[in-house]
C-alpha cells in the first residue's frame, strides 16, 4: 500500500478507499450502532482510525479491514453508552436515596423521644433488643414494643409522604 514517509496512508489511495467503501461501512454502522449514536459519526470514526492505523497493508480487500475497524468502533460506542447509562442510573439512585434519607430523618424527628431513641439504637447503632433495653433502662419487652411502634409510625409517615408526592 502506498504510504507516505510518516507511515500514513497515501492521501490519494485513502480517498479512493473511502469512495469505494463508505456506503458499506455506513450501512454496517447503521445496523450496529447503539441507540442514540449517529451511524454517520461512527462511520467517520472508522475511516479516521483506518487513516491513522499503521497495521493495514495492501493485502486483500480494504473493506475487510474497514469492517473490523467499524465493528470495534461500534463496540466501543456501545460500551460508552452503557457506561453513560450506569452513571445516569447511579446519579438518579443517589438522588432518590438522598430524598429517602431526608424523608426518613423528617419522619424520625416526628417520633416521640422514647420511640425515636429505641429505633435509633436498634438500627442506627446496630444494637440488639437486649442492648437497647439495657441502654434505655427498660425491659426487653418494652424495648421490643417501642421499636415496633416506632417502625409502624415511620412506615405510616413515609407512606403518607409518598401519597403526597414526597419521598
Amino acid at each position: 500500500m502506498p504510504r507516505s514517509d510518516s507511515g500514513r496512508l497515501d492521501p490519494e489511495r485513502a480517498r479512493t478507499i473511502v469512495e469505494e467503501c463508505y456506503g458499506e461501512v455506513l450501512a454496517y454502522c447503521r445496523r450496529h450502532a447503539p441507540a442514540g449514536c449517529e451511524a454517520a459519526d461512527l462511520a467517520q470514526e472508522t475511516f479516521l482510525r483506518f487513516a491513522r492505523s499503521h497495521g493495514y497493508r495492501e493485502r486483500g480487500k480494504p473493506i475487510a479491514y474497514l469492517m473490523r475497524i467499524a465493528r470495534s468502533t461500534c463496540v466501543d460506542a456501545s460500551r460508552r453508552k452503557r457506561l453513560e447509562t450506569v452513571r445516569l442510573d447511579f446519579d438518579v439512585a443517589a438522588r432518590e436515596s438522598d430524598e429517602r434519607e431526608a424523608a426518613l430523618d423528617e419522619a424520625l424527628a416526628k417520633l416521640p423521644d422514647g420511640l425515636r431513641e429505641a429505633v435509633e439504637l436498634r438500627f442506627g447503632a446496630g444494637l440488639g433488643v437486649n442492648d437497647v433495653a439495657r441502654g434505655l433502662g427498660i425491659s426487653r419487652f418494652s424495648a421490643r414494643r417501642r421499636i415496633n411502634a416506632a417502625l409502624k409510625a415511620l412506615r405510616k409517615e413515609l407512606e403518607e409522604g409518598d401519597a403526597h408526592g414526597r419521598n
